[in-house]
């Protein structure tokens, strides 16, 4: 038979295969039923393990239709569909049991599921017509998470929105909808209006997406899916959730749900099986989720994986394959989920109502407990692959000249006599905030800091942009970078030669600053960026500082002081670009350390970077006001 497209079939056609396949299924059930009815009952009716058996090739078999839709081969697909339904009742007639039957109801699912596929392909724009957005799995829980606060039976103005029966009743500003015209509902006029009228009261308006659901919802006619008008929205599209039985492990299991089993579902299969509408009616959202099942049924039996139905559609065996659109699962994720079906589907988790993504730990979260348990020497050689990382990222065609020491992993593209400097030069630079900061503990960075050098700005721009996810100012020659778990502890500096200029920094008064930068902050609980990035140029070495490049950092800072409305801000995240943060950091950190003792200044800062407020740390030690620092700061410029 060849194959036709779509629009060759006309619905003279459509409606006598419905009434061929109809009359087929007719025909088996009245002469089934008929025959039951003569016979004598003296044997219970139920399927056998060979009815089972067929039950499982059939379901695999009528899998096939959608396949076939898609590739355009309908006839082939009605065909499949058309034997499947005749088999069916076939088995039923033999059986003895009827539709209520679970295994039964379970396959019949999977054919209807087919068949409204196949129709749809047949005759899509009837399809499309038939289609619309649902009141109880789309519009209501909108309403709920953004209505009930208000519009409950304590809502001021009559206005109820817990109920479809008062949404449509209105309030006393007259009916909330008008079916079929968004623009005249008074809902969406609420909703779309401009503060403070506009609805949520007091919060951000609905996004887009709703806001389209909502209107394209009156739009069709704001047609109600439900019986009882007074139904709680809130209940809505919740159906008595079918009791499922809990294995708990007994110590024999080979693989473990919280720890094997749940990070596949969430990694692979949570973004489409989740929410109020999931693909094939099968939410993974949480384990009595995934027993309870899908649209087709249950989708996994204990101790069987050939009834099992997910193992057979992400193990290829049978078609549509999932996942759809991304990766495959790996080949320990299936053998895993293989050994879980074989022993029983065991949870070992207390609650099995609690949401996967509770149980699952994030990416961050799995890398920071791997971190934690690392010893010093993994932790060395993963800074050494984070550094090898980092550099391919940036100059992936120029390999690195690397120097190792007890506290700096050094990497540049410059010669490896400067690398070597370099790496002296840092020593230098702790004994300095040793004796700044009154210790004698010198800064642990686990796995130590990793040092760059880039010999041109073109190489340090890359690493900004590349790393750093910025396109960095001329005037930025250098900074550090050290993230709480110690993931990241670094420093990038472009080697700008041992001369100061009115333009330039040395290289190792740049190295100084971004060498303190790292140390500040280093177990710091709070990052405050005018400190941490501009405390440096002020307390290197005096031998290190040049008054003519000093001088171009005020002259920085005075111009973008000047637009700064409050003067507290100057001490406030994000108030000014990366590199005029450094240049403000430098003249408040000169004007502290002028105003105040060296003693004052080492309290401030421990108090900063354990997570004390600005404001409470003037306070404190200077007894003043940030604001009237800050006023201080801008006033010394002048």
């Amino acid at each position: 038979m060849g194959i036709k497209s779509i629009d060759t079939f006309s619905s003279q056609q459509q409606v006598a295969f419905l009434f061929r396949a109809f009359a087929s299924r007719a025909l088996f059930v009245l002469c089934a039923t008929f025959f039951l009815a003569l016979a004598p009952q003296t044997v219970d009716a139920q399927l056998t393990s060979t009815h089972r058996r067929d039950l499982t090739a059939l379901r695999r078999e009528v899998s096939k239709a959608s396949s076939l839709v898609r590739r355009k081969k309908t006839d082939e697909a009605k065909e499949i569909i058309e034997k499947a339904e005749e088999k069916l009742a076939s088995i039923m007639d033999d059986a003895g049991v009827d539709e209520t039957d679970r295994a039964i109801a379970a396959v019949q699912k999977i054919i209807t599921l087919q068949k409204n596929l196949y129709e749809r392909a047949m005759n899509p724009g009837a399809a499309k017509k038939n289609e619309g957005i649902s009141f109880s799995k789309q519009v209501a829980p909108i309403l709920v998470a953004n209505c009930m606060g208000c519009h409950d039976d304590t809502a001021r103005g009559g206005l109820r929105l817990d109920t479809f029966a008062g949404m449509r009743k209105g309030g006393m500003n007259g009916p909330m909808l008008a079916p079929g015209n968004a623009q005249r509902s008074l809902v969406m006029a609420r909703l779309l209006a401009a503060a403070p009228q506009r609805m949520p009261k007091g919060k951000e308006q609905l996004e887009e997406k709703d806001l389209r659901t909502i209107a394209d919802w009156i739009t069709q006619g704001a047609r109600y899916d439900q019986q009882d008008q007074n139904l709680m929205l809130a209940d809505l599209g919740k159906e008595k959730r079918p009791e499922v039985k809990i294995a708990k492990p007994d110590g024999t299991e080979t693989v473990s749900f919280e720890k094997d089993i749940a990070p596949i579902f969430v990694t692979f299969c949570l973004r489409c099986h989740s929410g109020n509408d999931p693909a094939s009616g099968l939410s993974v959202e949480t384990f009595e989720d995934i027993l309870i099942g899908g649209d087709s049924g249950e989708v996994l039996i204990a101790g069987n994986m050939k009834e099992s139905r997910l193992y057979r559609l992400i193990g290829g065996l049978e078609n549509p394959r999932m996942p759809q659109g991304q990766a495959r699962i790996t080949r320990k994720n299936l053998n895993d989920i293989q050994a879980w079906i074989k022993e029983g589907l065991k949870y070992d988790v207390d609650n099995p109502k609690q949401p996967l993504l509770e149980i699952v730990p994030s990416d961050a979260e799995s890398l920071a407990t791997r971190l934690k348990s690392m010893s010093e020497e993994e932790f060395r050689k993963f800074r050494q692959a984070k550094a090898v990382t980092h550099w391919k990222r940036t100059l992936s065609s120029a390999n690195p000249i690397t120097v190792s020491t007890e506290k700096f992993l050094v990497m540049g593209n410059v010669e490896e006599t400067r690398l070597l400097e370099t790496a002296k030069w840092a020593d230098s630079v702790l004994a300095n905030l040793q004796s700044q900061f009154a210790t004698n503990s010198l800064p642990t960075w686990r796995g130590r800091l990793a040092i760059y050098v880039f010999k041109d700005r073109y190489d340090y721009d890359e690493f900004n942009r590349s790393i750093e996810n910025r396109q960095p100012a001329k005037t930025l020659f250098g900074h550090g970078k050290v993230t709480t778990n110690f993931e990241e502890a670094y420093v990038a500096v472009l080697d700008t030669d041992d001369v100061n200029t009115s333009l330039k920094p040395s290289m190792r008064w740049t190295l100084a600053k971004s060498i303190t930068s790292a140390f500040l902050q280093t177990n710091a609980s709070t990052r405050s960026d005018w400190l941490m990035e501009g405390a440096g140029w002020a307390i290197a070495e005096k031998e290190l500082r040049d008054d003519a490049y000093e001088r171009t950092m005020m002259q920085s800072a005075i111009e973008v002081l000047k637009e700064l409305k409050r003067p507290q801000d100057l001490f406030n995240n994000g108030t000014f670009a990366p590199d005029a943060t450094e240049h403000v950091g430098y003249v408040a950190t000169r004007f502290l350390l002028t105003k105040g003792s060296p003693e004052q200044f080492r309290r401030f800062v421990k108090m900063m970077i354990d997570g004390r407020s600005v404001n409470d740390a003037c306070q404190a030690v200077y007894n003043a006001s940030s604001a009237n620092l800050a006023q201080g700061v801008i006033s010394a410029l002048r």
